[in-house]
């Protein structure tokens, strides 16, 4: 079982999302998803759905529009399949 934490920078354009995750709540490590933003968020989805817990994704966001912490439960992460929409959603 992995928790995972995401950092989100940029602006609602151009983003970039840095994958990180740890199986001990302590030592979270980079994912090391590699591609375009929608290819490691595709593989991130993977990942979460096959080894995620049953505890929400932490986001920190630091965009151009906002800095803030969320927390998104697993099913409403693994329910948005595109990282346009998913950026969107953060932008709420």
């Amino acid at each position: 079982m992995k928790l995972f934490k995401l950092n989100v920078t940029g602006n609602m354009e151009e983003f970039n999302i840095n994958y990180t995750a740890s199986s001990n709540f302590i030592d979270y490590k980079d994912c090391g998803y590699a591609g375009s933003e929608q290819e490691k968020y595709s593989l991130f989805l993977e990942d979460l759905s096959k080894n995620g817990g049953p505890q929400p994704v932490n986001i920190k966001v630091k965009m151009t529009t906002q800095t803030t912490d969320r927390a998104l439960s697993k099913n409403e992460v693994l329910s948005i399949k595109e990282v346009n929409d998913f950026i969107k959603r953060l932008g709420r």
